[in-house]
């Protein structure tokens, strides 16, 4: 590539050179034969351009394709609530936003402990609620988007509702535990 860009910079360089020999000397000939280096400086330049190109593209399509990569479950937990030094963590399902603009949630299915669900419960000022399963149905956010695995009614009666709203990122944050804090579900929605 770079053999290409200084051939091009060389040949152009030759066709001003020529160029400004011609105009001094008054010799219209030699004018037209510096169009010669100028024709092959385009080809060249058309080269390197295309190499240049070629090498972008390569480069920002791994990038974005990387961006678009969903995150597995763990990485969302550890991004959302911070590293858990509990062993009790394993997350079941997750679904992640692939566009943040466009996609309008986070869902996450685990399994967890009391400890590590009050260290969740500890990150910000959730209102929360106990609710049977008739009050989880309608606790459960109502978007197309929700994946079928996604079923806080599992929890059974009794379950925790938490929900938290953020007005500086404009999101809701909606934590759905077993009573014995053993399971959960959590919904990270956009608005």
């Amino acid at each position: 590539m770079w053999t290409w860009i200084l051939l091009t910079i060389g040949l152009f360089l030759g066709f001003i050179s020529i160029l400004v020999i011609s105009i001094y000397q008054k010799k219209k000939s030699l004018a037209l034969f510096s169009l010669i280096p100028l024709g092959l400086s385009f080809i060249t330049g058309s080269i390197s351009l295309y190499h240049i190109l070629t090498k972008t593209y390569h480069k920002v399509a791994g990038k974005v394709e990387k961006a678009i990569e969903p995150r597995p479950g763990v990485t969302i937990y550890t991004d959302l609530f911070g590293n858990s030094n509990q062993s009790c963590l394993k997350v079941i399902n997750s679904k992640d936003r692939v566009v943040p603009v466009v996609d309008c949630c986070i869902w996450l299915e685990f399994t967890t402990c009391p400890e590590e669900a009050a260290r969740i419960i500890a990150q910000h000022p959730y209102q929360s609620t106990k609710l049977n399963k008739e009050g989880l149905r309608f606790a459960e956010p109502a978007v197309e988007e929700k994946p079928s695995w996604f079923a806080p009614v599992s929890l059974g009666d009794s379950a925790l509702a938490f929900k938290f709203t953020n007005p500086k990122g404009k999101t809701e944050e909606l934590l759905f535990l077993s009573p014995d804090s053993t399971r959960g579900y959590y919904c990270n929605l956009r608005f």
